[in-house]
């Protein structure tokens, strides 16, 4: 249990795997679609899912480079948990 909280749940990490599970994502374009991260931690956490074998990252040989970032099948496996956390915490929000 230890191993997938320290892997997936960091303050950033779910939010940034929410958005690849959607569609592949360059950097700029993932920086835009998670509200709020700084580019330090951005660049961090995408290195870290990465080394994980959650993240795939694909470099195209262009001036200057253009890398692409996929989630991997593995990466994948975590979208139903994903799904049922997204669902409760719609369905426990406080009205405020």
């Amino acid at each position: 249990m230890r191993t997938t909280i320290d892997t997936v749940c960091g303050k950033w990490t779910m939010p940034v795997l929410w958005e690849l599970l959607k569609s592949e994502s360059r950097y700029a374009d993932l920086h835009r679609q998670v509200a709020g991260i700084s580019q330090k931690v951005l660049s961090s956490e995408l290195k870290s899912l990465v080394n994980h074998g959650l993240v795939d990252r694909e470099v195209e040989p262009t001036v200057p480079p253009q890398v692409t970032y996929r989630i991997t099948d593995e990466g994948r496996s975590l979208e139903p948990v994903f799904e049922i956390l997204h669902r409760w915490g719609h369905e426990h929000r406080s009205v405020a």
